[in-house]
Formats: structure tokens, C-alpha cells, sequence
């Protein structure tokens, strides 16, 4: 392999974009000779012209029509390369371990995500559900870069940046008995129907945390299946306004409301970290896309 590769490999794509090598020249900031020699020497080392040999000599070849988008994916590649590296020089992170709260707003997270990937694209992310009964003391243990929460309160040791509001409130699949029941409803009507709960681990006793208003409860530690349950008419639950918003449009899904203000609390949306452990640089990065990002309403 040619020790300059990449740089032929680019002057050759510059030449395709611009039709000369005039053009492509200019654009790559170097001297037409310069970027002449890359596309001899590149052709050289495939044994066959590029470009044609005519009055339009910046015309591809059939070969070289064919190895475009080859040489397009090495040049993209060789850019992420050095970006990445550029990234690891300043200390910055290469990954991010976020904790995300089960009713955060995954919209809200995934428009600051499409935001953060364009300017970040070699970050990689793990992400991994909580909920307040264990996220403020997985958060401390030093594993998680930040968490995505709705909080009544932020404890005296973390640090948060607000990002919002968010209603929480009961919601029951259309078929459900609580739909059928005039609105709003005593809170006694949620006594005996069954709620489904978050809970992330087995460790955790359920009857201690959160809010639990029924004496039928089943615990789920995944959010796709609470929703899937709900929808099928299995129980209620607690829900944000718009983890449930297609399935609501669709019909598939009520909000119910209750005469019980407790059944309808509003919660801060925060992103948190210890005090002590400020985020890195690419952190901060992320944290001020989800700042950014628009949401609806707003």
C-alpha cells in the first residue's frame, strides 16, 4: 500500500466532485501539480486510468465510476480516524454511560442525540434504565457519566441541569374497566385493579418505593413490555404525558384523570451528576444538546 494512499484517495474524489483538476485543486488547497501526481500515482497503483484520456479528461472511467464510492468510504473513514484521535489528544471521553430514567421523555433524548451525533460522530454511548428508587446511588458509585431523571427534588451531593416539566399521571388500555368509569375518578377506584410498576432489580422491595396505590401490583424491569402490557388491557400505570402519546392517538390507550392530585404530580426534568465529578468535555457536549434541543411546545 502506497504510504500516501489516502491522499490520492482524496484528491482523486475531490477531482470527481469538481470535474478538473483545476477545481479539486482549489478546493483541496493544494498545487495542481500536487494533485496531479496523486492521481498518477493512484492509477499507477491500480494498473488502469481513472480518469479518461479525451477532451473531457475529469470524466470517470467505468473502472473508476467503480471504485468511487469505494475510495469515498476510505477517505470518510480515514476523517473519522483523525477526528477521533484529535478528540483523545485533548483528554476529551470516547464514551459516555448514561442512566436514563424510565419516564424521561425518549423523544427529548433522541432529537438532542441526532443533534450531539453530527459534531460527535465517533462518541460511543451505553445506556441503561433506572428508576429514583437506585438511580441517585447508582450515580454515585462513579460508573455513570450523568443520569436523565424527572425529580421532585434533587439531592444536597448532585448537581442537575433543568430541562423541563413533566405531568405524570394514570393511563389504562381503552378496553380497560377504569376507561368506562365517569372521570375523574375517586382515588378508591385504583384500589383492586391491577397496577403495573417499574422495578430494575430484584433486590428491591417494592412495597417501599415509588407510587403504589393498588393492592394488586405486578413489576416489570422493562419499559416496552409496561407499555405492551398496559396495551393489552393487563393493568394500569403511572406514565409521563408522552411515553404512551401514540398509543393514546391511535385509541389503543386512555389518559385517565383523578379527583387525587397525587395521581397527578409534576416532576422536574433534570440531566444530574455527582457535584464532586463534573462531566468531561464530551459530556458537557451531550448535556448542552439536550439543553438545545427543541421539544414540543416550545
Amino acid at each position: 500500500m502506497h504510504p500516501n494512499l489516502v491522499d490520492h484517495l482524496r484528491a482523486f474524489c475531490a477531482i470527481a466532485d469538481h470535474g478538473s483538476l483545476t477545481a479539486a485543486a482549489r478546493e483541496l488547497r493544494r498545487p495542481i501539480s500536487s494533485v496531479s501526481y496523486s492521481l498518477a500515482q493512484l492509477e499507477s497503483q491500480c494498473g488502469f486510468p481513472l480518469l479518461g484520456t479525451g477532451p473531457h479528461r475529469a470524466d470517470l472511467t467505468e473502472r473508476g465510476r467503480v471504485l468511487l464510492a469505494e475510495a469515498r468510504s476510505v477517505v470518510e473513514r480515514a476523517r473519522s480516524f483523525a477526528t477521533h484521535a484529535e478528540s483523545l489528544k485533548k483528554g476529551e471521553e470516547t464514551r459516555l454511560r448514561v442512566l436514563v430514567d424510565v419516564l424521561f421523555p425518549r423523544a427529548d433524548l433522541n432529537r438532542a442525540l441526532r443533534i450531539f451525533a453530527a459534531d460527535y460522530p465517533h462518541a460511543r454511548f451505553q445506556f441503561f434504565n433506572s428508576s429514583l428508587a437506585t438511580l441517585w446511588d447508582d450515580l454515585r458509585q462513579g460508573n455513570i457519566d450523568f443520569a436523565l431523571t424527572l425529580a421532585a427534588a434533587i439531592p444536597s451531593d448532585i448537581s442537575a441541569r433543568h430541562l423541563g416539566s413533566e405531568t405524570l399521571g394514570p393511563v389504562c388500555a381503552a378496553g380497560h374497566r377504569l376507561a368506562g368509569l365517569p372521570q375523574p375518578l375517586a382515588m378508591r377506584a385504583f384500589d383492586r385493579e391491577r397496577q403495573i410498576y417499574y422495578v430494575g432489580s430484584p433486590q428491591i422491595d417494592m412495597e417501599r418505593v415509588g407510587r403504589l396505590f393498588s393492592t394488586d401490583v405486578w413489576t416489570v424491569n422493562d419499559v416496552e413490555s409496561i407499555k405492551s402490557m398496559v396495551a393489552a388491557g393487563l393493568g394500569w400505570c403511572f406514565s409521563a404525558s408522552r411515553t404512551f402519546e401514540a398509543e393514546i392517538a391511535r385509541g389503543e390507550v386512555v389518559a385517565l384523570t383523578c379527583e387525587d392530585m397525587q395521581f397527578h404530580p409534576v416532576r422536574t426534568v433534570v440531566v444530574a451528576w455527582p457535584a464532586h465529578r463534573r462531566p468531561g468535555p464530551l459530556g458537557q457536549a451531550m448535556i448542552e444538546s439536550l439543553v438545545a434541543a427543541p421539544r414540543p411546545g416550545s
